[in-house]
């Protein structure tokens, strides 16, 4: 997971929402609720890709763990292919 790209994809969602209401002409207390909102939203989409992903790294590890006649190659195969999964996110 690149922290980066969390970020921004974070910082992209607030910035919208900020968008959306100077675009109406509301600065007040709402706008202040609609960025909250916007931030809140974004972690918890966050949030739950982690949690993919993590789901993804307990299958890999349990299926390497058990062996399941997994050869070498098959393992290393299976770890770059999670590894993979992580980087990209």
């Amino acid at each position: 997971m690149n922290k980066q790209q969390v970020y921004n994809r974070i910082a992209q969602a607030t910035i919208k929402a900020l968008k959306e209401q100077a675009e109406i002409g509301k600065v007040n207390e709402l706008t202040t609720e609609a960025v909250y909102v916007a931030i809140d939203n974004a972690f918890t989409k966050e949030y739950a890709n982690i949690l993919e992903q993590n789901k993804s790294l307990i299958s890999a590890i349990e299926c390497i763990a058990k062996g399941d006649n997994l050869d070498e190659g098959k393992m290393k195969s299976l770890a770059q292919h999670t590894l993979s999964q992580l980087q990209n996110t």
